[in-house]
């Protein structure tokens, strides 16, 4: 832009109006997304929202009805669990190759503080909690160099995904074993061991699931 700001996709503009509300206590899973009322706070036309709000419909966040218009997806229990062990596979291509590159420049340490993050972040356990998990992801995506990890992890609509798993566990009874689960991860990337981290996240993922169900 002009004044030197980077425009934000209106499809992106239309998610955060929607995760904000769903923040606020606006909507919830299930709840009707009006067009005109997203469009308001985005100071947009409906038009341009009703076309987002399809593109999101085709990415799963949302879903179109006949007779209700556009609905925030509803997710069960087993829903976000089974998101859980599909993604551990995935992000484990991450991990595996990432492991292998941890003497390269400053990976250690960026692994390292981004494990210093979790533990921060873990004395407030709250949804964003997870999004500090995200970056740690996105940052071993980086570092292996996997930028098809963070398509499908986006393509879940993962922060969405975040803020349902947050209300669905009691997170501060479990917060302890989310970051020594994350603490053995990091060690084993530290160590270069492609095995012992993938097979650490699959642990991991099969915990929360556990945890869900």
């Amino acid at each position: 832009m002009s004044d030197g700001g980077i425009k934000t996709p209106l499809v992106q503009q239309v998610y955060g109006a929607i995760m904000e509300s769903l923040d606020a206590g606006e909507l919830k899973p299930g709840s009707r997304i009006v067009a005109a009322e997203v469009a308001q706070r985005l100071g947009l036309s409906r038009a341009p929202v009703r076309e987002a709000l399809a593109v999101l419909a085709g990415q799963g966040l949302v879903e179109l009805l006949p007779d209700r218009g556009a609905i925030l997806r509803p997710m069960t229990r087993h829903d976000m669990a089974e998101i859980y062990e599909v993604m551990a596979p995935v992000v484990s291509v991450a991990l595996k190759s990432a492991a292998l590159r941890m003497a390269e420049g400053d990976n250690a340490a960026r692994v390292t503080s981004a494990m210093a993050a979790i533990r921060a972040a873990s004395t407030a356990p709250d949804f964003h909690f997870f999004l500090v998990l995200n970056d740690f992801h996105y940052l071993v995506n980086a570092i292996a160099e996997k930028p098809y990890v963070d398509f499908v992890m986006r393509a879940i609509n993962i922060e969405y995904w975040n803020r349902l798993v947050v209300s669905s566990i009691h997170l501060p009874r479990h917060i302890d074993q989310f970051v020594a689960n994350y603490q053995r991860l990091t060690d084993a990337l530290l160590a270069g061991d492609a095995g012992a981290a993938a097979a650490v996240m699959h642990y991991h993922a099969y915990w929360c699931a556990r945890l869900l169900e």
